[in-house]
C-alpha cells in the first residue's frame, strides 16, 4: 500500500491505479500526459497549473520510490526538469535518460509505437544519475598539473619556491607592525604582476592617488632611473623618475594598473570596494587585487556588528578570489605590539586568517649582524603546507625596492625599460666643401651632435648635467633622502 501525499494530485498528472512504489522501476517523471499514458506504470508529469514551486512540498511522495527517472526527449526541456527536480527534491535519487535512449524519437509515445515496449524498458540503460548539488565523486574530479597552476610570481626567488607564487583563486593576508613595509612590498608585487602581463587593481585607504602613483613610480623606475631635485624652500632633496622614464612607465602600465578612487563620497565603504573590484575584473580583466588595509574599510552597522561585518567582508573577498580565479592581497595589522609568531596574532576575529589561504608577516630586522633590513615570515600556506619559514630581505631606500638579502639586486629592469619606443632622427649630410662642417662617423655627425640630438637619456642613463639619485654611480642606492622604509621614517 502506498501513501498518497495530500494535494499531490493537484501538482502531478498520474493514474493512482498504476502507482506501486514497491516495483523496482522507480517513478518516471515524464514531459507531458501523452508520455505518461505511454509508460503508464509509476509514471506522472507536472500539471500545467501545478508549478515547480509547489512540488517541493511533496518530497515524501517521491521518497517512496527507489528513484525518480526524468524522461523527456527535448534536451532543453529536460535540462529545466532536471534542475527543478534536483533543487526541490534534494533527498531523492534522481536519474535522467540521455538522448541516445530516445533513438531520435521526439517522445516516449513515438518510441513505443516505433520500436515497441522493449525499447521503452531499455531507456534505463541510457540513464545517468544526477548527483545532489555539492556532492562529487572523487574519481570524476579533474586534477590539473600543479606545476602549471595559474599564478603570478612575487619576484623573490625564495618566496616563489616556498609558496609557488600568488596562485589564482586564493586570498593572502599580510600583517606586520605599522611602518614595517607591508604596503611598499605589496605595491612591488603588483608591479611584478603587471610585468608578467596581468592587470591589477588596488584600494589604498591611506594614500591619495598622486601619492600612490609617486611611490609606485619610484619602484617601477628603479635606482638607475631616478634623479634628485632640491626643494628650494625646505632644502630637502627629493627623488623622482626622470621625465623620459616616467613617460615610458605610464605607457607600460596604462590600462593595467587600476586604482580605487578614495576621493568619492563613499570611498571606504566595503561594499563599494567589492563592487569596483568586480567591475575591474569584468571590464579590464584584472587578475591581482590589493586591499590596503582592512582597518580603513568602513562597515555598515553599529559597533556590535563591526566584527561580524568584517568577517563577512573577508569572506566575500575570499569568494571573489575563488569564483573569478584571481588573487587578492589583504593588509591587516597585528593584534599585539611584540613579535608576531603566528596567524592568530592578526587583529580582529579569527575569520580573517581562517578564511585566508596564505598569511605572511613582515618585520624589521632587529639584529644588525645579519646584514638584512627585513624578515618576511610565512605564517600559513594552505596548499603546500609551508609554515614558519623566514626570508631575509634588503631595502633600497630611494627606489623603495625590496630584494633578497645577500644575492638579490634592486636594479631589476621592468618591461617599460626593455621595450621603450625608438627615436628616429632625420639627419642632413654636411657640405663636403665646408671646412667647418663637423666630422664624425659615416653620416658626418660628430659625437657631440649625437649626444645633443638624443634628448633625454635612455633608461639607465643620465642627461647633461644630471646625476643619479644621491650622486651615486648608476645602479647604487646613494644616501637616503629621508624617505620611508627600514631605517627611515614615513611609509616603508
Amino acid at each position: 500500500m502506498w501513501n498518497e501525499s495530500e494535494g499531490v494530485d493537484e501538482v502531478l498528472v498520474y493514474d493512482p491505479k498504476f502507482i506501486d512504489p514497491k516495483l523496482p522501476t522507480g517513478f518516471w517523471f515524464c514531459a507531458d500526459p501523452a508520455d505518461v499514458l505511454a509508460v503508464q506504470i509509476n509514471a506522472g508529469c507536472l500539471r500545467a497549473s501545478g508549478g515547480w514551486e509547489r512540488l517541493g512540498r511533496h518530497e515524501a511522495f517521491f521518497l517512496q520510490f527507489c528513484y525518480v527517472l526524468v524522461v523527456c526527449a527535448d534536451p532543453a526541456k529536460r535540462e529545466v526538469m532536471v534542475r527543478e527536480l534536483r533543487s526541490r527534491l534534494p533527498n531523492v535519487i534522481l536519474l535522467a535518460v540521455e538522448d541516445k535512449g530516445f533513438r531520435a524519437c521526439p517522445s516516449v509515445r513515438e518510441l513505443r509505437d516505433t520500436y515497441g515496449l522493449k525499447a521503452v524498458d531499455q531507456m534505463l540503460l541510457e540513464a545517468v544519475e544526477i548527483p545532489a548539488y555539492g556532492l562529487l565523486d572523487l574519481a570524476d574530479v579533474k586534477q590539473p598539473d600543479v606545476t602549471r597552476l595559474d599564478k603570478v610570481l612575487y619576484g623573490i626567488p625564495n618566496l616563489d619556491r616556498a609558496t609557488g607564487g600568488a596562485i589564482m583563486g586564493e586570498l593572502s593576508v599580510w600583517t606586520g607592525k605599522r611602518g614595517e613595509g607591508k604596503s611598499t612590498l605589496l605595491d612591488q608585487f603588483l608591479l611584478e604582476a603587471i610585468d608578467q602581463g596581468q592587470p591589477v587593481c588596488a584600494y589604498s585607504g591611506e594614500l591619495s592617488a598622486w601619492k600612490f602613483k609617486y611611490w609606485a613610480s619610484l619602484q617601477a623606475a628603479g635606482p638607475q632611473n631616478l634623479r634628485l631635485t632640491e626643494d628650494k624652500l625646505s632644502g630637502r632633496r627629493v627623488a623622482a623618475p626622470t621625465p623620459f622614464a616616467q613617460e615610458l612607465i605610464d605607457q607600460w602600465w596604462k590600462g593595467r594598473f587600476l586604482l580605487y578612487d578614495i576621493g568619492t563620497s563613499t570611498y571606504h565603504d566595503a561594499a563599494n570596494i567589492l563592487r569596483v573590484f568586480r567591475y575591474a575584473h569584468r571590464r579590464y580583466g584584472a587578475k591581482v587585487y590589493l586591499v590596503d588595509n582592512l582597518m580603513t574599510a568602513r562597515f555598515r552597522g553599529n559597533d556590535r556588528d563591526f566584527y561580524r561585518a568584517q568577517s563577512e567582508f573577508v569572506a566575500e573577498l575570499a569568494s571573489f578570489a575563488h569564483d573569478n580565479q584571481v588573487h587578492v592581497h589583504l593588509v591587516a595589522h597585528p593584534r599585539k605590539t611584540d613579535q608576531i609568531d603566528d596567524a592568530d596574532d592578526v587583529a580582529g576575529i579569527g575569520d580573517v586568517t581562517n578564511l585566508a589561504d596564505n598569511v605572511y608577516a613582515l618585520e624589521k630586522e632587529s639584529k644588525p649582524e645579519r646584514q638584512q633590513d627585513c624578515v618576511l615570515t610565512i605564517l600559513k600556506n594552505r596548499f603546500f603546507g609551508e609554515r614558519g619559514r623566514s626570508i631575509g630581505l634588503n631595502f633600497e631606500s630611494q627606489s623603495k625596492r625590496f630584494y633578497k638579502s645577500g644575492t638579490g639586486n634592486p636594479n631589476k629592469a621592468y618591461g617599460w625599460a626593455l621595450s621603450g619606443p625608438q627615436m628616429f632622427l632625420e639627419l642632413t649630410r654636411p657640405d663636403p666643401d665646408d671646412p667647418f662642417a663637423p666630422r664624425g662617423g659615416a653620416d658626418g655627425q660628430s659625437q657631440g651632435d649625437r649626444a645633443a640630438a638624443s634628448g633625454d637619456p635612455a633608461p639607465g642613463g643620465h642627461g647633461h648635467g644630471e646625476h643619479p639619485a644621491g650622486g651615486a654611480p648608476a645602479g647604487g642606492p646613494g644616501p637616503d633622502p629621508g624617505g620611508g622604509g627600514p631605517g627611515g621614517g614615513g611609509r616603508p
